[in-house]
């Protein structure tokens, strides 16, 4: 099998390339053996690395959170590693957790890095482990992994705050398709029924939209094979990179909602390079690590053309400004931070500024779109109903004639 690698040479020069071995515990080791540090390992193919997602899936931010939260506690108590992971590992309730954490302390037991074992099972994130291994080196593990708790605990906020005002429009949107599912396919058919016996003459507008539900319901058993075989498919294209990239892109480029993307990657990645940094990661160190934890393939592209710059011996602020896709207000902060020696807090500022804005510009984005479904539901069925009457009022108005 094939695996996309990324490793730093002594030197510091970070490479990319493919490598051959049956699982990313033996890539990372024959690494290792050629005095390599591995930074990531992933499966070339799209479906291994789909269900390397879905196993990292299984391990909940909170339980993740929690461990850490006991495993600085050990240590500032004094506990060895060995003897702090060994009570870890019986007390955990997560499976999926407590199987990986078995197998980190065999792998520090016989000698290895914690950095190393944590980084071989492939399923923390990438943030961790390099601060991990900055710990290791500066000799300072409870601070690095404090500060990774509560970066941890910042985009778990962010994320729930921002998904809980979702959740009001999502089903606002939900109630409406099925709403306007059964109108069309059962309501408006039954009144078809009822005027067809009537012979009478129909309005342009009842006719309309009869004939409409009439096409929608008879041509039911092809409409939904068909949307849902492109829905599928549409899927299967954004897990290709072609897809993901389109799909990335579209969000940073989208009206009105492509600001906030914006501003959200933004806030990630300037909170995980000041995580790393104020842990003793080197620059260039954390900028890989960023770039593979950014999650949009724009952003990690425009990343790893920083990289590029910042290597040639240019500012970071100059670097991320080329590339075009960051705002001004947050490479103007990243300058004076850059000038003044400041630049991890400068970053913490970043994200605090973004991700306040994000919260605030969210809010008032979906406080505007409410009104907007709920205008368009009461209109939708106003022209319904409406076209549906009209037939009646001209017959009881024939009637008492």
């Amino acid at each position: 099998m094939e695996f996309v690698c990324k490793y730093a040479k002594p030197t510091g020069e970070v490479v990319k390339g493919v490598q051959v071995g049956q699982s990313i515990e033996e890539v990372r080791h024959h690494l290792q053996e050629q005095g390599l540090l591995p930074i990531s390992v992933r499966p070339r193919s799209w479906t291994a690395a789909f269900g390397s997602r879905k196993r990292r899936a299984e391990i909940k931010a909170q339980d993740f959170i929690l461990f850490n939260q006991q495993f600085v506690a050990l240590i500032k108590a004094g506990l060895p590693i060995l003897r702090s992971l060994d009570l870890l590992k019986v007390q955990m309730k997560n499976p999926v957790l407590q199987r990986h954490i078995t197998d980190v302390r065999e792998r520090v037991r016989s000698g290895a890095l914690l950095s190393d074992a944590l980084r071989a099972q492939g399923v923390f994130p990438a943030v961790y482990t390099a601060s991990i291994y900055a710990g290791e080196r500066s000799g300072d593990l409870v601070e690095v992994i404090t500060r990774f708790i509560h970066y941890e605990k910042t985009i778990l906020s962010v994320r729930k705050r921002f998904l809980n005002s979702l959740i009001y429009p999502a089903f606002l949107i939900v109630l409406c398709i099925v709403m306007v599912s059964v109108i069309m396919t059962y309501v408006i058919p039954q009144f078809s029924a009822l005027y067809s016996g009537l012979n009478v003459q129909l309005p342009v507008a009842t006719r309309t939209l009869i004939a409409f539900s009439t096409t929608l319901r008879a041509n039911l058993i092809v409409i939904l094979p068909i949307l849902i075989g492109g829905i599928v498919a549409l899927r299967v294209w954004i897990g290709t990179s072609s897809g993901r990239n389109w799909l990335d892109g579209l969000k940073l480029n989208a009206p009105i909602v492509g600001n906030l993307w914006t501003m959200f990657s933004m806030a990630q990645l300037s909170r995980t390079l000041a995580t790393l940094l104020q842990g003793g990661t080197p620059l260039l160190a954390a900028l890989e690590v960023a770039q593979s934890a950014s999650g949009n393939t724009v952003i990690s592209g425009s990343i790893a053309d920083s990289i590029v710059h910042v290597r040639e011996g240019q500012p970071l602020s100059e670097s991320l400004e080329k590339t075009g896709h960051f705002p001004e207000l947050a490479l103007e902060m990243i300058r004076v931070g850059e000038q003044t020696g400041s630049l991890p807090e400068m970053l913490n500022h970043v994200a605090d500024f973004y991700d306040e804005d994000v919260n605030i510009r969210s809010t008032a984005l979906l406080g505007f779109v409410e009104p907007i479904i709920l205008i368009f539901v009461a209109v939708f069925v106003a022209a319904v109903l409406i076209s549906l009457y009209m037939p009646i009022f001209s017959i009881r108005g024939t009637i008492q004639s």
